[in-house]
């Protein structure tokens, strides 16, 4: 399952460009972040998105990922949709 670009916020927005590496993504509005994406975003990886990075962390160590400490944010939810 899938779920559509539009029914992100603007933060899980912001990281799902992190996660795709979409240059300026920080700077973007959410509409210019909604041109530049490709979606829709993959359910495992949009249930993450947009959440503070010390939740994605503590998930992290939950779900058993290892190296954790030394990963970035973008690292750590591309680890968790695929736990």
């Amino acid at each position: 399952m899938s779920t559509p670009l539009e029914d992100l916020n603007v933060d899980a927005l912001k990281d799902l460009g992190r996660v795709q590496k979409v240059e300026g993504h920080n700077d973007m509005t959410r509409d210019e972040l909604l041109d530049a994406l490709d979606g829709p975003a993959d359910d495992d990886l949009a249930k993450w998105l947009g959440k503070p990075r010390s939740e994605i962390y503590e998930a992290a160590g939950e779900k058993g990922i290892k190296g954790r400490k030394d990963m970035q944010k973008w690292e750590l939810l591309e680890a968790l949709a695929k736990a």
